[in-house]
């Protein structure tokens, strides 16, 4: 299993906490501390698994 694939890849997630305005992304990658979360400006983060709530 590689950065791109695992189950969560692709699902909308929110932020516990909002990052620049933004709370709902999508999770386009697996790290070792947690998910890349992209947004719809193509603004990606780094956060981990308890910062966020799956839809």
């Amino acid at each position: 299993m590689d950065e791109y694939d695992f189950p969560e890849y692709g699902r909308q997630c929110e932020l516990k906490t909002p990052w620049r305005g933004y709370h709902r992304g999508t999770i386009v990658a697996l790290t070792q501390r947690g998910f890349v979360v992209q947004f719809s400006s193509g603004a990606e983060i780094e956060v981990y698994e308890d910062e966020i709530i799956f839809d």
